[in-house]
């Protein structure tokens, strides 16, 4: 008689419990979800005075620059500009690297920075 006492406090205390669940509301834990950014612009194409320029109109062209274009050359001021052009000027155009560095126009950093940029 116990026993079966025990057995259906217990059936009643599980059916309790389940219908509370059922009842209860959901709380699940999801991942909190960013804002969504707003969507990038359609890419159009630039507009031809903004289409960006080849790697060789890039380079500066040491034979013709003018200072301002120099000066915007990293390790190459104003100062450095000028030297470019008053060499240029008096041993003529520079023929290739070689040439520019065989001059001694500029110190070794500088040469080294305007390497890659600067063409004859």
């Amino acid at each position: 008689m116990i026993i079966k006492s025990v057995l259906a406090g217990t059936t009643a205390l599980l059916l309790a419990t389940s219908a509370f669940a059922q009842n209860a509301p959901q709380t699940t834990t999801q991942p909190q979800q960013r804002p969504a950014t707003p969507a990038a612009p359609a890419a159009t194409a630039p507009a031809p005075a903004q289409r960006p320029a080849t790697a060789q109109t890039q380079l500066v062209n040491l034979n013709t620059a003018t200072e301002a274009e120099l000066d915007k050359l990293e390790q190459i001021g104003s100062a450095r500009a000028k030297a470019i052009i008053e060499a240029r000027n008096k041993g003529g155009r520079f023929k290739d690297w070689n040439d520019f560095v065989a001059r001694n126009v500029v110190p070794k950093n500088a040469e080294e920075a305007i390497k890659n940029k600067v063409r004859f």
